[in-house]
């Protein structure tokens, strides 16, 4: 995964100021127990409550659900008779809450809401650059953000120390926060990625532009960083990796053994811990595993490996399949070598590593007229790699051609197994259609999120958009569109994720005053004159 490109935020900050083992600030919020459907509420009867002896044949409604979910969207309640030794028999023909799906109008959850599950914004005074979201496997959501000046989250409000600070939240699966920590000092400290490895610890990465940011060890020096966090939230290790002033890392994803695999770029010295590693131009691609009990790289099966010539060349995104193969994403400036097998130049580029960081020989070029942006890359079960990223003008995809309707469109693609192109699919209108992100869920459907001005159409006809709109689109394996969704107004989706029920996670930020994203005006809106942080649950 990565997080979100980085040019809707450089810009802004500028103006203000995981191989086996081997390979802030905690804020108090209340705890909070949420009771799934079912668990609680009407009872059998037909008013709640114990059950009681009953009169032989005698019968009447029943509902086990919530009493606010009876008889609202698909729920029913049912009916049961009182059998021959005076007890009630089964409640026949109820319908209970059950997963919200959003390829279909029958709100399945029975909330009075389509689609959406839930949305939440929060108090602020300055910007938020929401990077990454993602979900653990009991549903819980994480977030990484940037922020300015001052946040209310819960009962607590946090503040930046000068320009931005990175903020890490944690959400159970209704929304309500659980957690979150902040890190920073004085200078400006980005929390690009976002990873979450099977027992629940999250891992974090990014940059500290002119270093100070303590995760809990020490402060770490300038340049990239890694930080990982048990699912209490507390720091269980962390390391300051330099890179110079481009030292960054966007992207992070764990493997099947959760350990920690991380793509980025840098220009000066970087070190993993295992000795530093010069570029040889002036920005290279840097590739490492780590393991991720200790976030050691000199442990068995974990590395760290270099890539680059005398141009820029920088690393976007990560993803790894379910045999610990590794798939990057990025753009080189002129020629780069992966490895003595292949060369890249002067294009985008998806390429792929053995779980050990060979060379494969699998390379996959993509080529504009104009600069492309390759925001964000996921896996499917069959070990094919899907990419999404914006363009304007032309773009070359191996055999597929794509013109941009507008000032520019969204792409989404499709790699086979031998690197070869296996579909591609373009979302375009008048104006701009900028992609936020990309992920799949655990049945193969592809999820791509993303804002779009003026018009768009992701399959289904063109569609008038209000001012700045988010998008959700959900495709199927081959492509096609499943359903799709646009969100708020003034609106901006950088990143997605899916639970490991299907349900779709999504966040980004407005700046309405008065922003809607399907369950009524969001809390901590404001007056409109900023970048307010939303996260949200869609249904599967």
């Amino acid at each position: 995964m990565r997080a979100q490109a980085q040019s809707y935020v450089v810009a802004s900050l500028v103006g203000l100021g995981l191989c086996a083992s081997g390979c802030g600030l905690l804020l108090g919020l209340d705890e909070f127990t949420d009771t799934p459907p079912g668990d609680t509420g009407g009872g059998a009867g037909g008013s709640g409550g114990e059950d009681s002896a009953c009169a032989p044949d005698a019968s009447e409604a029943c509902y086990a659900g919530p009493p606010a979910t009876r008889s609202e969207g698909a729920c029913r309640e049912g009916t049961r008779t009182c059998n021959a030794d005076g007890t009630w028999g089964a409640c026949e023909g109820e319908v209970l809450p059950a997963l919200e799906r959003c390829d279909a109008a029958d709100d399945e959850n029975c909330d009075a809401l389509e689609c959406i599950v839930w949305a939440t914004a929060y108090a602020q005074t300055g910007d938020v650059y929401p990077m990454a979201v993602a979900s653990d496997a009991e549903g819980n959501v994480l977030v990484s953000a940037a922020f300015y000046d001052t946040i209310t989250i819960g009962d607590s409000t946090l503040s930046s120390a000068n320009t931005t600070d990175a903020l890490l939240l944690k959400l159970d699966p209704a929304g309500v926060p659980v957690w979150a920590r902040q890190f920073g000092d004085s200078s400006a400290d980005n929390p690009w990625a976002l990873a979450v490895d099977s027992k629940g610890n999250v891992v974090l990465a990014g940059e500290s532009i002119y270093g100070g940011i303590d995760f809990g060890d020490g402060p770490l020096p300038p340049g990239a960083f890694i930080a990982r966090f048990n699912p209490a939230g507390e720091h269980t290790w962390s390391k300051g990796l330099g890179g110079g002033l481009e030292g960054v890392i966007p992207a992070v994803a764990i493997d099947a053994n959760d350990d920690v695999v991380v793509a980025g770029s840098f220009s000066g010295p970087i070190d993993f811990g295992g000795g530093p590693i010069s570029p040889e131009g002036v920005t290279d691609i840097i590739v490492a595993k780590l393991d991720g009990a200790t976030g050691s790289v000199t442990a068995p099966g974990c590395w760290a490996r270099s890539f680059g010539g005398a141009d820029p060349d920088n690393a976007t995104a990560v993803a790894v399949d379910r045999s610990n193969n590794i798939f990057v994403a990025g753009v080189s400036s002129g020629i780069i070598d992966f490895g003595g097998l292949f060369e890249v130049e002067k294009s985008n580029f998806v390429v792929k590593f053995t779980p050990a960081g060979a060379a494969t020989g699998w390379v996959r070029r993509m080529t504009g007229a104009t600069p492309v942006a390759m925001v964000d890359i996921t896996v499917d079960a069959s070990g094919r790699p899907v990419v999404a990223g914006h363009y304007t003008g032309e773009l070359q995809i191996g055999p597929h051609s794509l013109m941009a309707s507008g000032e520019s469109d969204t792409f989404v693609v499709q790699l086979e197994a031998d690197s070869t192109v296996g579909w591609v699919r373009a979302f375009g209108g008048t104006g701009n259609q900028v992609a936020g992100g990309i992920a799949m869920d655990p049945f193969g459907d592809i999820v791509l999120v993303g804002h779009a001005t003026k018009q768009l159409d992701l399959g289904d006809g063109p569609l008038a958009v209000e001012d700045r709109q988010a998008f959700v689109a959900k495709l199927t394996p081959d492509a096609g569109l499943v359903w799709s969704r646009l969100l708020g107004t003034d609106a901006v989706l950088s990143a997605v994720a899916t639970s490991s029920a299907g349900e779709t996670l999504v966040a980004g930020y407005t700046t309405s005053s008065h922003a809607n994203f399907g369950t009524g005006p969001l809390p901590g809106t404001g007056d409109g004159s900023m970048q307010r942080l939303v996260v949200a649950k869609l249904g599967r």
